[in-house]
Order: C-alpha cells, then sequence, then structure tokens
C-alpha cells in the first residue's frame, strides 16, 4: 500500500489511524483470517496481528464464531486518541532513530529523517499529531 503525505495528513484518529501505526510503527504482521468456525465456513479477510504473536497463537485467541475484522487486535489500542498510548509510539519512533518535531505554534507536525535541527515540543503535541508524525517518519513523507 502506498500513501502519499497527504492521505496520512487527512486520516481521522481511530481505528484506521491506529491499524496503521500497528503495521507500519510496530511491524505488526498481516495475517489471513479464520476460514472456518464451528458453523463451519465462513467469510475471511485479513487480521493484523500484534509482532510478538505467532499465527497460531493469534487464532486461539479470536472467537470461535462469526466474521474477525481486519483491526481485532487493534482495537485494544487506542493510540491516536489516547495521549498516554500515544508516548509508547513516540518511544518507538525514539528507538528506531528517527526525528520527530510538533510544531505547536503552526498546527501542524514536521517530521525529519536527517540531522535533526529544531526544538521539539513534545508537551503541547495530541496523540493524534504523534501517530501521524510517526507514520510520515516511517513511510518517508
Amino acid at each position: 500500500m502506498s500513501l502519499t503525505r497527504e492521505q496520512v495528513l487527512a486520516m481521522e484518529l481511530g481505528v484506521d489511524l491506529d491499524a496503521m501505526v500497528a503495521e507500519f510503527v510496530f511491524g505488526w504482521t498481516r495475517i489471513t483470517g479464520p476460514t472456518h468456525d464451528y458453523h463451519g465456513p465462513v467469510e475471511h479477510g485479513d487480521v493484523l496481528i500484534p509482532s510478538n504473536t505467532s499465527t497460531d497463537e493469534a487464532l486461539r485467541m479470536m472467537p470461535p464464531k462469526g466474521t474477525i475484522p481486519f483491526t481485532y487486535f487493534v482495537n485494544r489500542h487506542c493510540w491516536s486518541k489516547s495521549i498516554s498510548a500515544a508516548w509508547v509510539v513516540e518511544e518507538k519512533i525514539k528507538k528506531m532513530r528517527l526525528h520527530v518535531e510538533y510544531c505547536r505554534a503552526l498546527k501542524q507536525v514536521v517530521v525529519s529523517t536527517g540531522e535533526y535541527v529544531g526544538l521539539f515540543d513534545y508537551i503541547h503535541a495530541t496523540p493524534e499529531q504523534r501517530c501521524k508524525s510517526a507514520l510520515l517518519a516511517v513511510l518517508d513523507l
């Protein structure tokens, strides 16, 4: 999937933005969801699972009935809505040695993967800004 900078910045906060963060920032994996439940064959699609979870383990955690949404495991996280959860995103970016700047005066996010010069303003950045800036940095947009 290729995204543009404008598409990332236009994303609504919530589960879809959180799914993008899970996949591209935290390295979660797409697997094919369950093909059968206890009633027989079911419609299935991809499911995004945490990077430290095996396919077998993820399938065991899913309910035994019905269609499993792509964001089944993402729904347990609120990176784009919760400031404490967004700090986890920020820490991941720091470990990746990517530079993220939040510009409060301009109400926008500035991201750089090169040599960083400037002032970080972490205190006033919203969870949405932190998630979007992480995506922009990882996707090199």
